[in-house]
């Protein structure tokens, strides 16, 4: 049995996430993008480049970071813009964009709230003004498990959240033509009030909470949050 992570599984990475539906996300990403007239993009955690990739070819102009040089190997066969491995929370391009977006619950990562003022305020710096800002929060409602198979993949999940500390661990087991192989994941999870919060204390205006990748608004028992803020003059 062996143990491994986003680095080590880049390569099974897309297959086990085929079900995703990126062009709905990036249909309400575009729909935000344009209203605000966006024309530049930066993705934080831009995985393996499959919404950068769909944004692209919808007109956008972006750019990526991720903090595995393995994904972002797999996403430089499918993106035109400028990868970069970096940390989220402490970055510097050296250039600035209308628009940053944080997608598939890459800021719940982010494992307190010291590091998660620190990735806004890079943020921040990375934005024109009065740019903006959609993070997409993994909002977990207790324990689980879910067992999928894809071809000749086997994923099991089992997650435990933990309510007063705000943290969700989940185990992850493979099986892959005959190999097991264990990953796990530490997510913190951040509430629509903590996240105004961070937002204002890092020079951001929150300006709406949507659920599940609509226009709804959000609310605690919303599966995914997509917070939108704008950055203050």
């Amino acid at each position: 049995m062996e143990k491994h992570g986003y680095k080590d599984l880049a390569h099974i990475y897309d297959r086990v996430n085929q079900n995703k539906d990126y062009i709905k996300e990036t249909d309400f990403l575009e729909r935000i993008l344009n209203k605000e007239d966006v024309k530049t993009v930066l993705d934080v955690g831009c995985g393996t480049g499959n919404h950068m990739q769909i944004l692209e070819k919808r007109g956008f102009k972006c750019d990526g970071i991720d903090i595995n040089q393995e994904m972002l190997d797999i996403a430089r066969k499918k993106v035109k813009g400028e990868l970069t491995q970096a940390d989220m929370a402490n970055f510097e391009l050296n250039r600035k964009y209308d628009a940053i977006v944080s997608l598939f619950a890459s800021f719940n990562h982010l494992k307190n709230l010291e590091k998660a003022e620190k990735a806004l305020k890079c943020f921040k710096e990375h934005l024109n003004k009065e740019g903006i800002l959609v993070i997409d929060l993994h909002n977990p409602k207790g324990n689980g498990e879910k067992h999928e198979k894809f071809e000749d993949i086997e994923r099991k999940m089992k997650w435990k959240y933990n309510p007063e500390t705000k943290i969700e661990h989940t185990k992850v087991t493979f099986k892959i033509k005959g190999r097991t192989i264990e990953d796990a994941h530490t997510m913190r999870i951040y509430s629509i009030k903590e996240m105004k919060s961070l937002l204002e204390k890092t020079g951001f205006s929150m300006q709406k909470a949507y659920e599940n990748f609509s226009f709804n608004p959000a609310s605690s028992e919303s599966k995914n949050i997509q917070v939108l803020a704008k950055a203050k003059k």
